[in-house]
């Protein structure tokens, strides 16, 4: 189970997963790592910006850099050449995998599809894998209706 589960988390659980992480918690790191934790899906750098309006836009990047380091974010590319972050959902232990991510191509939004562990995909003999991206595209079901009604 992640450390995810809730939309919100309170500042000792932001702190447990910061120390496990191997990362020093300080306040600005703690409310960063809380925002991620209200993210249903994806989200760029302009997004946390907006979003915390008061941290400057280098230390939010930072910040974002450090938790991908430890493994709290992953980079999706999502073929939009726009560097988006997604947090690791599937970190269990000493492991992590992945899961699929779909892009609608009418809404643009980047989706976290938690229920498809990127370990199902089939490995080519003879080589190591290091990382899986996935992204599949189409249209997520809130376009869907407004499209096809």
């Amino acid at each position: 189970m992640s450390n995810f589960a809730s939309k919100h988390i309170g500042m000792q659980e932001t702190e447990i997963i910061l120390q496990k992480a191997g990362i020093r918690p300080t306040a600005i790191r703690t409310l960063i790592l809380r925002e991620i934790a209200a993210i249903d899906n994806t989200f760029s750098l302009s997004e946390m910006e907006e979003r915390l309006d008061t941290v400057d836009r280098s230390t939010i990047f930072r910040t974002l850099t450090l938790f991908q380091e430890h493994h709290i974010l992953h980079e999706v590319d999502n073929g939009s050449g726009s560097k988006r972050y997604c947090r690791c959902v599937c970190h269990t232990g000493d492991t992590h995998t992945s899961h699929i991510h779909f892009t609608c191509e009418v809404c643009h939004k980047t989706y976290c599809i938690k229920d498809i562990d990127g370990a199902q995909i089939p490995r080519p003999e003879n080589f190591i894998i290091t990382e899986i991206n996935c992204v599949l595209k189409g249209i997520c079901p809130d376009c869907r209706k407004t499209q096809y009604i």
